[in-house]
């Protein structure tokens, strides 16, 4: 980010207004630096409602930079996940090396708010992306990075440069990309690997600075055989990475592997921070673990066998009113697809909130079934009194697509009080 231009802050320019899903009403708009001054509470908010919990957000970065710090990698977080510029700042403030992105679109608003690393874990090929790329290497204060699998890749790439940057001040560094069979991207075999990294050396525009892979598409689940076949293909991208250091094709002055989703970075960190080393940086690109989730990840997490203290926390919270109790099992919550991630799992109730004040713990006594575009379908207990105007809190599964639903999100302490708000920039 050149210093003629201001980075976009968020806490400055996004405002709460009436347009706002689920904040109060307001008669001017509202800065999100302002929002903590307001006196807000859960209460003051229109459900339906997600917020995020600071206790939660504050443990879990601290939680994953400590881990990163222990066992000597680093870590690129990938911000596809929340998309939000302050929350890619917390991840940065606490030791990040970089904040990663799935596409130049995502990269633009990463640079846009002053992000000085960012690691595109992905292929770029469109010409319009690669222009775009190329206007990067004029500023010494961005380092941008992205991923090739095909000579025809690492061509439209160099070309794309050549084209936008006659004698570019310097060149692109890039990571050849290993998969595996049915994956999304990568070459699937070290040899083809090895092919496409020799392409990078015959362009003047690009770098080979090291090798990447993605392990999350392989298998689902923890399984004795999943983390086998996660382990087997974590081992075909570390020997790469050996091969590409001793034929002499990593041209920058580091080696670099980047490997690491939310579910297995702890293998990551097994097979390719060894003794002797595989590279001079591991990086691990989890992203979902800041705002973790009550669902899949909770389930498969690394870290969920840890107590409490050594665990990620949901952060994530959505709060809907009991519009209907048409049948005696059977009550309709005022929040749907609209609100809430719903690819992975449903929302998990976990707490009721009576108009008279008191809270229900009702964590499988009140179970979502089903959703349409705005109401979910809850089928109740017999020992949960709940009736229309109460409120229902949920945690929620995939953190991804949780966010893009909200483009500002109010935060709470532990006494429910809004001390925050976070945007979102999908």
């Amino acid at each position: 980010m050149t210093a003629d231009h201001q980075a976009l802050d968020p806490r400055r320019d996004v405002r709460v207004d009436p347009t706002t899903k689920g904040f109060p009403t307001v008669d001017e708009p509202i800065p999100l630096a302002e929002v903590a001054r307001q006196g807000w509470t859960l209460e003051d908010l229109l459900p339906p409602v997600l917020v995020l919990r600071e206790a939660a957000l504050a443990h879990n970065v601290a939680l994953m930079a400590e881990y990163c710090a222990t066992h000597g990698v680093e870590l690129a977080p990938h911000g596809k996940t929340t998309m939000a510029p302050q929350l890619w700042r917390r991840q940065l403030d606490a030791g990040a090396w970089g904040i990663t992105a799935a596409t130049v679109g995502q990269a633009r608003v990463m640079v846009a708010s002053g992000v000085p690393r960012v690691l595109i874990a992905n292929e770029v090929t469109d010409a319009t992306a690669v222009g775009w790329i190329a206007a990067q290497l004029r500023d010494p204060g961005v380092d941008i990075v992205c991923s090739v699998d095909s000579a025809r890749g690492v061509e439209l790439l160099a070309a794309g440069i050549a084209e936008e940057m006659e004698g570019a001040p310097r060149p692109l560094p890039v990571l050849v990309e290993l998969g595996h069979p049915g994956g999304r991207g990568g070459c699937r075999n070290p040899e083809e690997a090895l092919e496409v990294a020799r392409s990078v050396r015959t362009k003047a525009g690009l770098v080979l600075a090291g090798a990447t892979g993605y392990e999350g598409t392989i298998c689902d689940g923890r399984t004795s055989a999943c983390l086998d076949e996660v382990r087997a293909f974590l081992d075909r991208l570390a020997a790469l990475t050996v091969s590409l250091r001793t034929d002499g094709l990593v041209e920058t002055d580091e080696a670099w592997v980047s490997a690491g989703g939310s579910e297995f970075f702890d293998l990551v960190v097994e097979r390719l921070r060894r003794p002797g080393g595989v590279a001079d940086r591991v990086i691990l690109r989890s992203g979902s673990y800041i705002a973790h989730d009550s669902g899949k990840h909770e389930r498969e997490s690394p870290f969920a066998g840890q107590d409490r203290e050594h665990r990620f926390h949901p952060a994530i919270e959505v709060w809907g009113s009991v519009l209907s109790r048409p049948e005696p099992e059977l009550a309709i919550l005022g929040f749907g697809r609209r609100d809430v991630p719903f690819d992975q799992d449903l929302p998990v109730p976990f707490a009721v909130r009576r108009r008279s004040g008191e809270r229900l713990e009702v964590t499988g006594t009140l179970v979502v079934e089903r959703l349409n575009d705005q109401h979910a379908y809850a089928r109740v207990g017999a020992d949960v009194p709940i009736e229309p105007g109460d409120l229902v809190g949920c945690g929620i599964s995939h953190p991804c697509t949780a966010f893009d639903k909200w483009r500002v999100i109010p935060v709470l302490n532990d006494d429910d009080h809004v001390i925050d708000a976070v945007a979102t920039c999908f």
